[in-house]
């Protein structure tokens, strides 16, 4: 009995509903022309999740008894040859059911041993530098009648160049002959064999899906190279091929081999039948998805100063962490290095203090944003000079109109759910804040809990409430700056 697969579990970006679509999309397509072999790719950015997408839609697809094989070309890109590491994965996925009646180990074989002529004269030429025909004796290399008694020592040296290279010429031409009957030979043997497996293997049917995932990360010759193949070789009916890129990415790779004027663009689309986007992530799903990934989700250690009662059934901490990204509009990579600073400044913290998301996000995000304004404002906090945010942060390109729910403003409001807006004012308002907290006493600060304030009381509260549990001063919130730099080391 096959083993049930997991499917879409911890579905963090909401991939599920699109995998459904994609897969009744491919089968129904392929119900339809069947004899018409199908590339399809995945388009998406860094961050989109296109792994784990391609890995659930191979499993969903392989549920419905779909033979199914998974290739990380950049698992393989250690190999010069793309297409024999291609051909040993598909080796590897289809030996063992394929292996159970004589007939259908007999049709496997047939197409394995067809494949390995298809690589003969790429191992021959890899581990002798010499070309298939020459090894079998077409070329021996031999130059010692070439030279005769009339010849001048440079006649000689012409003639035997001359020589070694049209004998070069006859063999390049011999192995394009022996690959291309190989291919065809090849192609009909995988008929043979997808012909058996639709119609004899009551635990599989056709169509046969090959999923290609990382193609974008490989080194360009070798993506370049295994696309082609898959593009020449293996157009073959009862085989789609679902190939995950980031086409931008891949478009630059091409470019970095035929040149920055070469369309790639274009080029690529040789390639693929079709091309699906997947949609970009939900904001909050994907600060959520990086918090998941960094080990950070709802961490002790981390205070929030929103509140729980007006972000219901939300993580406060995810959902600080998507304002503030939305505020400075940050791209998802952007976003992940900046997870990647906060999750290291998390596993390192070595006081008991709670740790002011409110604050170190706005530290970590400024410096994301622009290593100069994060410097202007580390001289703003040391000198005590001015407001940062109200003479500097209002030239950065960022969202100053951003909506979301809060009661920071006011505790005694008569709206049970106020709307705030997260500006440059109410931004404003909490930074400074925090800085003028950088040296305050405890007393000082039962002061402003007590005389003040009631905008991000709830911020005064919490440090309170970290000196009395500590019985130390109020938190040291100067070492966040200096942290930031330190963790900002990683990339």
């Amino acid at each position: 009995m096959e083993q049930k697969l997991a499917i879409w579990e911890d579905d963090l970006l909401n991939r599920k509903k699109e995998g459904k679509f994609l897969s009744e999309y491919l089968l129904k397509r392929y119900s339809n022309t069947p004899n018409k072999p199908f590339v399809l790719n995945i388009n998406a950015e860094w961050g989109f999740g296109k792994t784990y997408f391609l890995k659930n839609l191979s499993k969903e697809l392989a549920t419905q008894k779909h033979p199914v094989i998974y290739f990380d070309a950049w698992q393989n890109d250690y190999s010069d040859q793309p297409l024999l590491a291609f051909i040993s994965e598909m080796n590897t996925s289809l030996k063992p059911f394929l292996s159970k009646s004589a007939q259908g180990k007999k049709l496997f074989d047939k197409a394995w041993n067809t494949s390995k002529k298809l690589l003969m004269p790429i191992l021959v030429k890899k581990f002798t530098g010499l070309t298939y025909d020459q090894l079998m004796g077409e070329f021996d290399g031999s130059t010692e009648n070439i030279k005769n008694e009339n010849d001048t020592e440079d006649d000689a040296t012409k003639n035997e160049v001359e020589s070694v290279l049209s004998k070069l010429a006859e063999s390049a031409l011999s192995d394009h002959e022996t690959v291309r009957k190989s291919i065809t030979t090849f192609k009909e043997n995988m008929a043979k064999l997808l012909s058996y497996i639709d119609k004899n293997i009551s635990s599989k049917q056709l169509p046969m899906f090959i999923f290609i995932d990382e193609l974008d990360r490989c080194r360009p010759n070798y993506a370049i190279e295994l696309l082609e193949n898959i593009k020449h070789i293996f157009d073959i009916p009862g085989i789609m091929f679902v190939i995950a890129t980031d086409s931008k990415q891949l478009s630059h790779s091409i470019n970095a081999v035929y040149g920055q004027n070469f369309a790639s663009e274009r080029y690529l689309k040789r390639f693929f039948d079709q091309e699906y986007n997947l949609t970009k992530p939900d904001n909050y799903a994907f600060a959520q998805y990086l918090f998941e990934l960094h080990g950070i989700t709802k961490d002790e250690k981390l205070f929030s100063p929103l509140e729980q009662e007006v972000y219901k059934d939300k993580d406060i901490n995810v959902e600080l962490f998507t304002l503030y990204a939305s505020f400075f509009k940050l791209g998802l990579r952007d976003q992940e290095q900046v997870a990647t600073v906060l999750s290291a400044i998390v596993l390192t913290w070595q006081t008991t203090d709670s740790i002011h998301l409110g604050y170190l996000l706005f530290l970590i995000m400024l410096k994301q944003c622009s290593n100069s304004y994060f410097y202007n404002f580390k001289e703003t906090v040391n000198t005590k000079k001015g407001s940062f945010i109200k003479n500097n942060l209002d030239q950065l390109n960022i969202d100053i109109s951003f909506q979301y729910k809060s009661n920071f403003e006011s505790r005694n409001s008569m709206i049970s759910t106020p709307k705030f807006e997260l500006n440059l004012y109410s931004l404003n308002n909490l930074i400074e804040l925090y800085t003028s907290l950088l040296d305050i006493d405890v007393m000082q600060l039962y002061n402003l809990k007590y005389n003040n304030i009631s905008v991000h009381s709830n911020v005064i509260e919490k440090m309170i409430s970290d000196t009395q549990k500590n019985n130390q001063s109020v938190p040291n919130l100067n070492i966040y700056l200096n942290l930031v730099l330190q963790a900002g080391q990683f990339s």
